[in-house]
């Protein structure tokens, strides 16, 4: 659907208009169901909002914060340590090795050893045995993100939902769209003061949603959706 035909479809199914159901309530309706049923879509295919996201390493710095749109946790990470060559870092936990974390320590114990990385707090550490040196992109996180929020401008053009709005993003995929439209109706029925019977259709949202987890989750893998992007992390300014 495009953003205009998703908005009309909502007002016809609740028999409202632009000024009883406004492009910004449709808005604040749609962008947490999108998100739920995104969360849905990567039990079933954890790829689907696959994007390669590059940031700077900072000298001197082994603390990165995550993307704020991630999904879910991380599925892969790589990093050029030395400015030149790529590696992969495998997770450890420190708190298991029994080591303190001041630069001098870490240096030490991981001077024998693989590069490594772990989660804590929101942030990805990185653990190696050299200092941090200033490497451009050097950081390559293969992150699942959440699809793009829609916004009351995409409501009003003629693009479809499933364009990524940027190239640091994912657009809605479109064998979902009518399944998100009618997720907003039936909300917005079950919101009034008093509720509105909801259709047969509406009534099997579960179900039409299940087989539509299906339909994803034997999608060919050889297609990922996936995409190479920057992630500015403040660092350069």
């Amino acid at each position: 659907m495009t953003g205009t035909n998703y908005a009309a479809y909502i007002r016809e199914q609740t028999k409202t208009n632009s000024t009883t159901l406004s492009d910004a309530r449709i808005v604040t309706l749609t962008n947490p169901i999108k998100d739920e049923m995104a969360g849905e879509v990567i039990k079933i295919n954890e790829d689907y909002f696959g994007i390669f996201m590059y940031r700077n390493i900072v000298a001197d710095q082994r603390n990165y914060a995550f993307p704020t749109d991630l999904l879910s946790q991380m599925k892969y990470i790589e990093a050029k340590l030395d400015g030149t060559e790529w590696e992969k870092l495998t997770e450890v936990e420190v708190q298991s090795k029994g080591i303190v974390t001041d630069e001098t320590s870490i240096q030490s114990y991981f001077s024998s050893r693989k590069p490594s990385f772990e989660i804590f707090g929101g942030e990805l550490i990185i653990y190696h045995g050299a200092a941090v040196i200033n490497v451009t992109n050097g950081l390559k996180l293969w992150a699942i993100i959440y699809p793009a929020d829609i916004s009351t401008a995409m409501l009003a053009g003629t693009t479809d939902l499933s364009v990524a709005p940027s190239a640091t993003s994912f657009g809605f995929p479109r064998q979902l769209h009518k399944l998100l439209a009618d997720k907003v109706v039936i909300t917005w029925k079950e919101s009034q003061p008093k509720p509105i019977r909801l259709s047969r259709e509406e009534l099997l949202w579960p179900q039409r949603m299940q087989s539509a987890m299906e339909a994803i989750s034997h999608m060919n893998l050889d297609r990922p959706h996936e995409a190479t992007v920057p992630y500015n992390d403040g660092s350069d300014y």
